[in-house]
């Protein structure tokens, strides 16, 4: 060993610790840094390549020339990264299926007395207080009176759906410009970084960039990342890719209900129960609220249908008979109304010339146990949905929680950990210093001789 290998190896020490407290020093300042990756710096032995001023060259085994740093990069577990974006894919996809959801239950109302479920058991109600008292002109203005009740939460109901279809159709197209433009961020980042890479200098607050815009796509739809050896990321969703490169294959939507890749034909879809927040908002759309709308004027037609039959067997006060209570013309949620106009017109009476007998009132108001049911049914129905979405929700929310903890225990700042890095970095510093000074003494010696 020669004082000039003793001054080389103080030189590149000085200069490998520098690397790691500037990692280091990173690492502290950007604690509270979302999205921040912790910094590493590695280091490796450097082997003697030339010889000393009193030493020949070197050997294969020669002790080295001090270290150097092989690498400067983020800690990051990919492994626990994708398990966490599947999380987070699905408790977005459970979030916003129980949002829209939950509006759906609030417009179906079940435990207010303006819901589906309570207008049948009031209009049925009237009919079967008509049947009791079918002379009683404010028992028959009552009954107009719950029909009318009734049509309109029928209107009102199917208004609600359509506003509702409008919301998410609205809330979808927002959803697929908000995951176009994240695919656009993620190529261009793409570039910078491998910009950087081919310049020599690693970009690793862009790569920091990337990971969260990933992670925020992660929430609308089931995104799958393949990293590639130019340090860029390949996207694909159900199999088709949606950046390579600086390439994107951008979302597309040939209707209000159908989302496609790009220009290929191929429309995304979200199976049953996943698909992130775009997954769910396209169910709600082709599948929840065409289910509702279809058992509503379902519904809606046999009211219609099944209480016209029967009254149309009965006569009113003026002896008339075959008319029918319900526009038998408007048998949807949406065009439901009326047909009698006048309390006297209902056809309570089973025959003209005699006034004793209601059993076409009885009959109608026997509906109920038949009818009622499908309302409740149907609001039964969504409230269970909801449930399960929201149990989906909290399930999906702690798994993400659980594995998110997990991944920042690799990627996260430590506080601790790092001052007691820097307090080990400052002694190896000490200690280089104290080689440098050891030879600067020999020198000095030899000099001086």
């Amino acid at each position: 060993m020669s004082l000039n290998s003793l001054f080389e190896i103080s030189q590149r020490s000085f200069r490998a610790l520098n690397a790691k407290m500037n990692a280091t020093g990173q690492n502290i300042a950007n604690a509270n840094t979302e999205g921040y990756s912790r910094r590493r710096t590695t280091l490796a032995a450097q082997n003697t390549v030339s010889p000393g001023l009193y030493t020949p060259p070197s050997t294969p085994n020669a002790p080295g020339s001090g270290p150097r740093v092989t690498a400067y990069e983020r800690m990051r577990d990919r492994m626990l990264d994708e398990a966490a974006a599947e999380a987070q894919t699905g408790q977005g996809g459970a979030r916003e299926e129980a949002r829209l959801l939950s509006v759906l239950e609030g417009a179906l109302a079940p435990d207010t007395d303006s819901g589906l479920s309570a207008s049948l058991e009031d209009f049925f109600g009237g009919l079967n207080d008509l049947a009791n008292a079918p002379t009683d002109q404010g028992v028959r203005s009552t009954v107009l009176s719950k029909a009318d009740g009734l049509t309109d939460a029928f209107n009102r109901l199917d208004q609600r759906l359509g506003s509702l279809r409008t919301d998410t159709e609205s809330a979808l197209a927002s959803s697929v410009d908000k995951a176009n433009g994240l695919l656009d961020d993620v190529a261009a980042l793409n570039k910078k970084i491998s910009e950087a890479r081919a310049g020599g200098t690693p970009d690793l607050a862009a790569k920091d960039q990337r990971d969260r815009l990933v992670s925020k796509l992660s929430s609308l739809m089931p995104v799958e990342v393949q990293p590639d050896a130019e340090a860029g990321y390949t996207l694909s969703v159900d199999g088709m890719q949606v950046v390579q490169g600086t390439e994107t294959t951008r979302l597309q939507q040939p209707d209000s209900t159908t989302v496609e890749f790009g220009k290929s034909g191929v429309a995304f879809a979200p199976g049953d129960t996943n698909g992130g927040e775009l997954g769910a908002q396209l169910r709600t759309l082709n599948e929840t609220l065409p289910e509702v709308q279809a058992r509503l004027d379902g519904l809606a037609k046999d009211v219609v249908t099944e209480v016209n039959a029967l009254h149309e067997t009965g006569f009113d006060q003026n002896g008339n008979t075959g008319t029918p209570f319900f526009d038998p013309t408007k048998t949807t949620a949406g065009s439901m109304e009326r047909a009698v106009d006048a309390p006297e017109a209902i056809a309570a009476y089973g025959a003209a010339d005699a006034p004793g007998n209601t059993a076409p009132a009885q009959q109608m108001a026997a509906l109920s146990e038949s009818l009622t049911p499908k309302a409740i049914d149907l609001s039964a129905s969504v409230g269970s949905k909801v449930q399960q979405a929201a149990a989906r929700e909290e399930a999906q929310a702690a798994t993400a929680a659980h594995l998110q903890s997990m991944a920042e225990g690799v990627s996260g700042v430590s506080l601790d950990e790092e001052m007691s890095t820097l307090i080990e970095q400052q002694q190896q510093f000490a200690a280089s210093a104290r080689v440098l000074s050891t030879a600067q003494e020999i020198t000095s010696t030899l000099l001086s001789m």
